[in-house]
């Protein structure tokens, strides 16, 4: 983070969360607790599902593992699954993972999933969708894909990784489908360093998955290792809960200063004829995970290193390259999205998180308006 005027991301604890998670770890570490998934992780779970909205919660050690219980869970190998192509690679490897096929579909104007285009990519051999709420944006889209999915009778899953916090229509991310995986990774809206979180309504998923992330194992009568299924150490560490537990606490307040801060870049950047705003349905229910705009008159690389020069680290990519045309691919390089290749080459997404200042916020934004003028 230092020699940056402006970072990219910075994640925030304060001094009573320092307190209470160091306290807590000395007492695990001192023997008095299980060192992993024990009374911090339960109640990190039973909270979060709370938060979302959901009879369950499964915590694990990634948004990719989350990802992945879920997929074998529903037992959809030799399926295929619908995602959008404008996504982290652990959507598809998910997928993969699980034994299914990834079939790429094609984003809208707000870089989510395009139901239309999913609506034509349907086959018989289809066994769920799965929607990414990139940058955080819950879009109208998820209502769209949750009726098709119902009407279609096909599981509908959430990549929620990015969307801690927003909500459509007053329904919290990770409550819309069948299951959703949360990230808790270090640049997340809240992290634990690593981590990860399934919600679900389901019990019969939720046990499979607590199942899953202890090697497949199923206690019966004096056998603790008795195995049903072909599982993975996907555990999350004590410590990780204690972060959780804090930083949940603190999750409205971070979207709120979130929310404070794209106000200030809407009202900076709004009409210039060099930028796009990509707007979620509406901003007061929107975590800003990121705040992304198109850029469709400039070259992009070049306006990156240029806030670079002026001390600005541009948040990451939500993506730079979709995975229809990444080399671990090569069977999908032919295939056309034009609306997810269009936004994944031209937009840029700005610093933002807890901690950054108003100066900061106008600083970024004057330079990059600075640098799209003299760029002409």
């Amino acid at each position: 983070m230092t020699g940056w005027k402006v970072p990219a991301t910075k994640p925030y604890f304060s001094e009573e969360d320092i307190g209470f998670i160091t306290e807590k770890f000395k007492d695990i570490l001192r023997g008095n607790s299980f060192l992993t998934m024990h009374k911090y992780a339960a109640e990190f779970e039973s909270k979060f599902a709370a938060y979302i909205g959901t009879k369950f919660a499964v915590g694990c050690n990634s948004g990719t593992s989350a990802l992945e219980m879920i997929c074998r869970a529903l037992k959809i190998s030799g399926k295929e699954v619908i995602l959008p192509s404008n996504t982290f690679v652990a959507s598809a490897n998910a997928v993969l993972n699980a034994g299914a096929i990834p079939v790429f579909a094609d984003c809208g104007d707000d870089l989510c999933l395009d139901a239309a285009d999913v609506g034509k990519r349907i086959t018989s051999k289809t066994a769920a969708i799965m929607t990414v709420h990139i940058g955080g944006i819950v879009s109208n889209g998820t209502l769209q894909l949750q009726r098709l999915c119902r009407e279609r009778g096909i599981h509908f899953i959430e990549d929620a990784a990015q969307a801690h916090g927003s909500s459509l229509n007053g329904i919290k991310a990770g409550a819309f489908g069948v299951a959703s995986g949360f990230s808790f990774f270090s640049t997340k809206v809240m992290t634990t360093g690593e981590g990860g979180m399934v919600a679900t309504d389901n019990a019969g998923l939720a046990s499979e998955m607590k199942s899953l992330r202890e090697f497949g194992k199923v206690p019966t009568g004096i056998y603790i290792n008795y195995y049903r299924a072909m599982g993975y150490n996907w555990r999350m560490p004590e410590v990780a809960a204690l972060m959780g537990l804090r930083q949940l606490q603190s999750l409205d307040v971070f979207v709120k200063r979130r929310q404070e801060i794209a106000k200030i870049y809407d009202e900076e950047l709004y009409g210039n004829s060099d930028i796009v705003i990509v707007h979620p349905p509406n901003p007061k229910s929107h975590n800003y995970f990121k705040y992304m705009v198109i850029l469709p008159n400039h070259d992009r690389a070049d306006v990156h290193k240029a806030l670079v020069a002026d001390g600005i680290q541009p948040s990451g990519y939500v993506y730079e390259l979709p995975l229809h045309r990444q080399p671990v691919f090569p069977e999908h390089n032919g295939l056309s999205l034009p609306k997810t290749e269009y936004v994944c080459a031209r937009h840029l997404c700005l610093p933002i998180f807890y901690g950054m200042t108003d100066e900061q916020a106008h600083y970024v934004a004057s330079s990059l308006k600075r640098i799209l003028e003299g760029s002409k």
